[in-house]
């Protein structure tokens, strides 16, 4: 009999530990996943290392902030029984969803990082300021100074 309690409070324990440990390291997977998906997508620009690392930890942890809400439990029944997206027709994204998820990703770095206020200058490295939010208002990228920080003469 104590045998089996020590069995049991001893498999409770490696399930807390690694639950914890994939918790731990999976948000670190996915930190270097998105970083690296980023690097790959824009390999062509010059990216501030430690601001892609930030961006990553940014878009984590506002993937991890999404509650679910019936709005959303709704959308994914809908979508899983029925075929309301096939009725409107096909689609002429033949991506795979890698493709997708890397274009979303690294739209929303350049969204979020003064790419676009540079006037999308490819010569510049670019810096990250801050994770792009499109309810945020006066939050548009492609808003230019009504002044010049340039002295005039």
């Amino acid at each position: 009999m104590n045998t089996r309690r020590k069995f049991l409070l001893g498999g409770m324990g490696i399930i807390a530990v690694a639950g914890i440990g994939g918790l731990t390291f999976g948000r670190m997977g996915a930190e270097s996943e998105i970083a690296a998906l980023v690097r790959r997508r824009l390999s062509f620009l010059r990216l501030n290392d430690a601001g892609v690392r930030a961006f990553a930890k940014d878009q984590v942890a506002a993937l991890l902030a999404k509650r679910p809400s019936w709005n959303r439990w709704k959308y994914h029944f809908l979508a899983m029984f029925t075929k309301s997206f096939t009725q409107y027709g096909s689609s002429n994204d033949h991506r795979t969803r890698i493709q997708r998820i890397e274009d979303n990703l690294a739209t929303t770095y350049l969204l979020s990082s003064d790419f676009f206020i540079n006037g999308a200058d490819e010569s510049r490295t670019v810096e990250y300021l801050g994770l792009y939010d499109p309810l945020r208002p006066c939050g548009n990228p492609f808003a230019r100074p009504a002044v010049s920080s340039q002295v005039t003469s």
